[in-house]
């Protein structure tokens, strides 16, 4: 799209240009009969002006301009010939003309003196010449005739113009259309404000609404309400200099259905690399968002089957762990603790699950209030500190702080950070959990010093079922839904993940929420 964008500017320039040289050839050959009447002048002085004006104009002038006899020998060759051809005025004047002209193109000659002939002015005639060094380039032609003062057509004046970048930007353009058009994915360019400016024909498809009814509309016409904040959130992302990929949401079409879109998001820069607008390209992923949805409902299933005896064996573990303790028993104290921790950790699997499910079925809810956001932090915290000997969990600067949010959903966020720190920083370290108050809200991170995530993963880091590809914690189980069910709860809390990470020196992960 931006391709295409920067095309049509170029086409533009030389539409603009070819007004000029209309203006050059009107200007030259009103010149050309005032000197061809110059005999009647006495005034000499006049004659020279008129002369001096004429040579300068030719001379000047970024189009090759020639003439020639009435048998193609060249007479005048400006500099701009010399430019565009390779060849001088010394190696050209008295030569024949055809020496530029491809051999297929000669009988072109004959043609342009009979129509000159005839009285006719040959404008924008379009067609190949050749080089000095052997390159065919494209021109336009203006070919006037050259009269004495009896009116005889004594010889020609050619201005040429070289529009081989405006041939070759035309055939990218016509390319780049036609692959637009052919495309099975929607492809849109809209400007910085959200006004379409381009809609092919899969987005008609795709979305219901023709290229008449959406060009100079907002975008906003596919966004489904709850969804409309995104559209500020890309923005930005861009202006950042991000490309967003494979971005997967809901868009509406013109019949009120909801459709599962993925897009991919790239900026349209203008000559000077400033932002203009955006162009996406949307397929529609519903059928494989259901056959998602079918994989997630039997998760969901099992899932749930497996919580009743994974909830009653915790329960036994706990007991006998407790009689283990009230007898001083280390062995069975340290057994029991173990299979505590993996029970735990499963139970904790299967709640992502379930949540995961809920997600995807749109059943999410949030039961949003005030709370003190540290005594959550510090359970939490504690928690995750039982479950690592080699890492220490410190908190910093969240006391005194109360949120309005979904005080169990925020905890599942938490839980999640801190058990990704953990797990991607296979050497143990010092993990920090802090707050950073804002201006009506608060920025709450997770930092580790682990070992990084790559700028490439970074970018697909959120997306459901991605994980990271890293020889160092190629053994690290997980399914890559964790970091999914962070950003989304926080989309549902108007807030999103966010992440600062460098390979080999840890990451940062951070969001903010309001606070009362």
């Amino acid at each position: 799209m931006e391709d295409l964008t920067q095309l049509k500017e170029k086409l533009a320039q030389h539409e603009q240009r070819e007004r000029e040289l209309e203006f050059r050839v009107k200007e030259l050959t009103d010149l050309n009969m005032e000197l061809a009447h110059s005999l009647d002048i006495t005034d000499i002085e006049q004659i020279q002006e008129r002369s001096a004006r004429l040579a300068a104009i030719v001379d000047s002038s970024d189009d090759a301009i020639v003439s020639k006899t009435m048998e193609g020998i060249v007479a005048t060759w400006n500099k701009a010939a010399e430019t565009i051809f390779g060849y001088t005025a010394e190696e050209m004047i008295g030569q024949s003309i055809l020496k530029i002209i491809p051999p297929d193109r000669h009988q072109e000659e004959p043609t342009i003196l009979s129509r000159l002939r005839s009285g006719q002015k040959i404008e924008h005639f379009e067609t190949n010449r050749l080089t000095k060094d052997g390159r065919l380039i494209d021109v336009s032609l203006t070919i006037s005739p050259i009269r004495d003062v009896q009116n005889r057509v004594i010889g020609v004046s050619k201005i040429a113009r070289d529009i081989t970048d405006r041939k070759q930007a035309e055939e990218k353009s016509a390319k780049l259309a036609a692959i637009i058009d052919s495309s099975d994915d929607a492809i849109i360019s809209k400007t910085l404000e959200s006004i379409v400016t381009s809609w092919n024909d899969s987005a008609m498809r795709t979305f219901g609404y023709t290229a008449e009814e959406m060009i100079g509309e907002s975008i906003l016409k596919l966004i489904p309400p709850d969804r409309q904040q995104e559209e500020p959130q890309i923005l930005a992302r861009l202006r950042n200099g991000e490309r967003v990929e494979h971005f997967e949401t809901k868009r509406l079409t013109k019949d009120n259905r909801l459709l599962d879109v993925s897009l991919s998001i790239s900026p349209v820069k203008d000559k000077q690399g400033k932002i203009i607008g955006l162009s996406k390209i949307a397929r529609d992923i519903t059928d494989k968002k259901q056959e998602e949805l079918r994989k997630n409902d039997f998760i969901a299933m099992v899932s749930h089957e497996l919580k009743t005896p994974l909830t009653s064996m915790r329960s036994y573990v706990q007991v006998l762990l407790a009689k283990a303790k009230k007898d001083g028993d280390s062995f069975t104290i340290n057994a029991l603790t173990r299979a505590d921790v993996q029970t735990k950790k499963m139970t904790a699997m299967i709640q992502d699950f379930l949540s995961l499910a809920k997600l995807e079925e749109g059943k999410i809810s949030l039961s949003k209030a005030p709370f003190e956001l540290n005594p959550l932090i510090e359970e939490i915290a504690g928690d995750a500190q039982y479950l690592t000997s080699t890492h220490t969990v410190q908190l910093k600067d969240c006391k005194e702080i109360t949120v309005n949010a979904d005080k169990d959903k925020i905890g599942q966020v938490l839980i999640n950070l801190l058990s990704n720190a953990i797990k991607y920083s296979p050497k143990g370290g010092l993990i920090t959990i802090g707050c950073e108050k804002q201006a009506g809200k608060v920025k709450v991170y997770v930092r580790d010093e682990g070992v990084g995530i790559n700028p490439v993963d970074q970018k697909r880091l959120f997306e459901r079922f991605y994980r990271v590809r890293n020889e160092k914690i190629k053994t690290v189980s997980g399914f890559g839904i964790g970091l999914y069910l962070v950003s989304e709860i926080l989309r549902y809390h108007n807030s999103q993940i966010e992440v600062e990470s460098k390979e080999g020196f840890g990451s940062t992960f951070y969001f903010t929420l309001d606070t009362q």
